[in-house]
């Protein structure tokens, strides 16, 4: 994104909306209730050599920033919801805030976009009509409605985010670890926002972060982090923990060399300035160069520096971030992954599609917890099979640990089936980014029981981000803390009887036991 500056005419309209920070003015707009500040970069372009270094500050600009306009996503491949970017200079953020400016400072929401930390941005779009002219995560009604700041922000993602060369940590003696920058752009913003966010309204010592799926891991890392602490006080996991799914930074290594030799880069003098010269949309394309450039442990990595272990031994030993902690996820969260597959219709093939997946000796294992007979098809056998492994039981399994640990944990089920036509179109049910349009506000329905479920989801979310505890909405049950003896979460719904949030116990719990085990053999 190319940073637009105008000198203005001051005027008593421009006055809420005319911000001073320590780089520069920005310059925002109204819009419905709230104050708009798009596209602030809060870390220099990471171009040229700064590509795979540690985010640097943003440089500072003259005159005043014009915050209209999203920035360009960072470089990645099409996907769903995003379009294909080669842009580089993508570490920008956006903040809504109420409007008039509060009288006392509002708890800061920070959020984390999903994407599988492949793809995604702030200004992704919903994916299916009729919403397509809709960004998923515009945060206007949240912000008015709730009385909060929220801020969103882009990361590098794919090769450009979670590149583990290890001649990377020989760079920099001051941080000599290599990969997972798209984490250490995400640190940076929020570093951003305690220096930044008061100018906005924002309290800097109430900041909460949420995010979505990789989002979700991610939020689930910089629990883990000890590079992260003091920069959030609470935090949300929607569908995704990071106990599973991490790869080891040798995996990295090996990933990042195979990306090297696809390139032309692998044994060059200069192996780094060669990747660096190397144009993005080669890179991009690099990303299926062959069974080496192996994605199936996950992206983020145990680099040793913002990952000193694997997160699952930092909640077992207790030395993660005393923050209270909200998580859950959907009940049909391997729905969206199946569209447009071939269905599979026998027994045989739901066998064979578990012994692709995990291997014959856990696949048997995977087949005695979930056997054909208990569901309506091989076809949701198996889509259930995926969903819980690698969301519902990896988000329950975070919320396990933590607990354990004696931090203040609360959990929910996302059930409510979108009353849309491309959802019973399509089989999703209460499918993976199904809550987000509840959250935000961001789609809207005419439907009264999904307009209330949406504000009740609304005041938890907000009211756990401005007490970090008991979170409570309007006339509706009260949310249990969770233990892992215990196993209380709420039920989020809109059953048409006023009923919506309901406490339930021991939800999928068998199945989460065996995954667990699972995740702690890998």
């Amino acid at each position: 994104m190319a940073m637009t500056t105008a000198v203005w005419a001051p005027s008593a309209a421009r006055a809420q909306t005319l911000i001073s920070l320590a780089d520069g003015q920005v310059q925002g707009h109204v819009n419905d209730g709230t104050r708009e500040f798009l596209g602030i970069p809060y870390a220099a372009p990471p171009t040229g050599a700064l590509r795979w270094r540690p985010p640097a500050p943003a440089i500072p600009w003259g005159g005043v920033l014009d915050a209209s306009a999203y920035s360009s996503a960072c470089a990645q491949l099409p996907s769903l919801t995003g379009t294909e970017s080669e842009q580089e200079d993508c570490l920008y953020l956006n903040v809504w805030t109420p409007d008039p400016a509060p009288a006392e400072p509002r708890p800061v929401m920070v959020w984390i976009h999903g994407g599988s930390n492949m793809v995604g941005s702030t200004g992704d779009f919903v994916p299916f009509p009729p919403f397509e002219d809709v960004r998923l995560y515009d945060a206007h009604r949240l912000a008015a409605l709730r009385n909060v700041v929220v801020v969103t922000l882009n990361y590098r993602v794919g090769v450009f985010g979670f590149f583990g060369h290890a001649a990377l940590a020989s760079e920099d003696p001051s941080y000599p670890y290599a990969g997972n920058q798209g984490l250490l752009d995400q640190r940076a913003a929020l570093t951003w926002v305690r220096d930044n966010v008061a100018a906005f309204g924002g309290d800097p010592g109430n900041v909460t972060i949420f995010g979505e799926s990789a989002g979700s891991w991610d939020v689930c890392a910089h629990v883990a982090s000890p590079l992260s602490s003091g920069l959030f006080h609470r935090a949300i996991s929607q569908s995704g923990g990071c106990t599973s799914g991490v790869a080891t930074a040798a995996h990295a290594a090996t990933r990042a060399d195979a990306i090297s030799t696809t390139v032309g880069c692998s044994g060059m003098p200069d192996e780094l300035a060669c990747l660096r010269a190397t144009p993005v949309s080669a890179l991009l394309d690099a990303m299926g160069g062959g069974p080496e450039v192996d994605f199936s442990q996950g992206l983020m990595s145990v680099d040793g520096g913002f990952l000193p272990a694997h997160p699952r031994a930092l909640f077992n030993a207790g030395t993660f971030n005393e923050v209270p902690y909200l998580l859950g996820a959907n009940a049909d969260e391997g729905t969206l992954f199946f569209i447009g597959g071939t269905e599979i219709t026998t027994p045989a093939e739901y066998t064979a599609a578990l012994q692709g997946r995990f291997g014959a000796a856990l696949a048997a294992q995977v087949e005695a917890v979930y056997p054909v007979t208990s569901f309506a098809s091989p076809q949701a056998a198996l889509v259930r099979v995926v969903g819980d492994a690698g969301l519902v039981c990896a988000t329950y399994d975070v919320a396990r640990r933590v607990a354990a640990a004696g931090r203040r944990t609360y959990v929910y089920e996302f059930a409510r089936v979108p009353p849309f036509p491309f959802v019973s179109l399509l089989k999703l049910g209460a499918f993976h980014g199904a809550e987000i349009a509840y959250v935000f506000g961001s789609v809207q329905t005419p439907n009264s029981g999904d307009t209330r479920l949406a504000t009740r989801m609304q005041e938890y979310w907000t009211r756990f981000a401005e007490k970090g505890r008991n979170p409570r909405a309007t006339k509706s049950a009260p949310w249990p803390r969770f233990r892992p003896k215990t196993y209380q979460m709420l039920r989020l719904d809109a059953l048409g009887d006023k009923k919506d949030v309901r406490r339930i116990k021991d939800f999928r719990r068998a199945e989460c036991d065996f995954w667990s085990s699972v995740y702690d053999q890998n």
